[in-house]
């Protein structure tokens, strides 16, 4: 198994800071040692902005655009991507790689991640991912990222969301986003879900519960635990192919026990044994 790791250290577009210094701290302290156990053949490639003083919106796009092309030439080499990003939003560009018009998305997150310009209260721009996949906000911006297509909202799979605002509801509502709280439900809809291929798989560590890892400190109370969503992802893998894994919104400094860390690496392994599962790796 061939495995690429694309490192996007940007947090609202600053480079390397909070959330941005998540991706390589996964990649050296988790990553390596995981894929050296596993006997995977892995390298990596980083995600650089070109702009000296980039503003926040124009790059946001510019990395999604630059990662749909590095996912994109993944999966024309036969290498596996795994996405790591300081923000939830690059996973419209992961999406856009993989082929948005045949890719379902399974989304773990204790947010909606659906607002818009429209409706947001707090102006960040990184809860706006499911809506801009889904084609209900920046859609001009949106359609500069090579691949991109709007996501109909039945292939949208949110697992574990506990902390939504009242407007993100009634968006997921209308556009028919699944929000499974176990794996029956996730197993019921992919298996019903007509016209997905394959999917890509996103974890933001706030969907964990805050007892048994943080990763960032937008963690709400409740939440699932590291089993669950290692078992989540592998009913996923048993149902669809996996195209991509995205693993977002890291903060080593909130991470003071090395617990999130940890559950970073039962999720890509789960993710690349349900790849893998007619000849278990080592």
């Amino acid at each position: 198994m061939n495995v690429r790791v694309i490192l996007v250290p940007y947090d609202s577009g600053h480079h390397r800071k909070r959330m941005g210094l998540g991706p390589e701290r996964i990649y050296e302290a988790g990553l390596k040692p995981l894929f050296t156990k596993m006997g995977v053949t892995f390298d990596c490639v980083e995600i650089a902005l070109e702009a000296a003083f980039p503003a926040e919106i124009a790059a946001a796009f510019e990395i999604c655009r630059g990662v749909s092309l590095h996912v994109r030439k993944c999966r024309e080499q036969g290498w596996f991507p795994i996405v790591l990003s300081g923000n939830c939003g690059v996973a419209v560009g992961t999406v856009s790689g993989c082929g948005a018009g045949e890719t379902g998305v399974v989304w773990f997150d204790a947010h909606g991640e659906a607002t818009t310009p429209e409706t947001t209260t707090s102006g960040f721009l990184d809860g706006m991912g499911i809506s801009t996949l889904a084609g209900q906000c920046w859609r001009t911006l949106a359609m500069s990222i090579p691949g991109y297509a709007p996501v109909p909202g039945d292939r949208v799979f949110l697992f574990g969301a506990r902390d939504l605002e009242d407007a993100e509801c009634e968006l997921l509502n209308n556009i028919g986003v699944h929000r499974p709280s176990e794996l029956a439900e996730l197993r019921t809809g992919l298996t019903a879900t007509p016209g997905v291929d394959r999917i890509y798989v996103h974890f933001d560590f706030d969907v964990l519960d805050p007892l048994v890892a943080k990763g960032n400190q937008w963690t709400p109370p409740g939440g699932i635990s590291m089993k669950i969503l290692a078992d989540a992802i592998a009913e996923a893998g048993k149902m669809k192919e996996i195209a991509a894994l995205g693993i977002a919104s890291y903060n080593p400094a909130v991470d003071i026990d090395g617990r999130a860390l940890a559950a970073a690496m039962a999720a890509t392994e789960s993710t690349l044994r349900s790849l893998n599962d007619k000849q278990p790796l080592r």
